[in-house]
């Protein structure tokens, strides 16, 4: 947790990290992945723009046609943000019984 925060949160010391709860983490490293997935949208996007006029495959005889005739078929932005939520519930999900059991434990 403490590598994650230093490598991808811009924490700068050991204090910040000791302050954050499980909670604030998790939702950080959401935001973080989020962000990553909107630059990756971003560098496709460009690259997309680059490559289109280029791309080109057999469409008959003596026809070409583009590869990619939209974006999406080129980078899918929502599946991209729906593999970051459903990691979130997949979590969630494995471990829902836990706080069941420890409280009936304590009783």
């Amino acid at each position: 947790m403490a590598i994650d925060c230093f490598r991808y949160l811009g924490f700068k010391s050991l204090s910040e990290v000791d302050r954050l709860t499980i909670p604030e983490y998790e939702l950080l490293m959401e935001a973080y992945q989020l962000k990553m997935v909107d630059d990756n949208y971003h560098a496709h996007w460009q690259a997309f723009l680059n490559f289109a006029v280029q791309a080109k495959k057999k469409a008959g005889k003596r026809k070409e046609r583009p590869v990619y005739s939209r974006f999406d078929k080129f980078f899918d932005y929502e599946k991209e943000i729906k593999k970051v939520k459903t990691k979130k519930k997949d979590k969630k999900e494995r471990f829902s019984g836990i706080g069941k059991l420890l409280r009936k434990e304590g009783t």
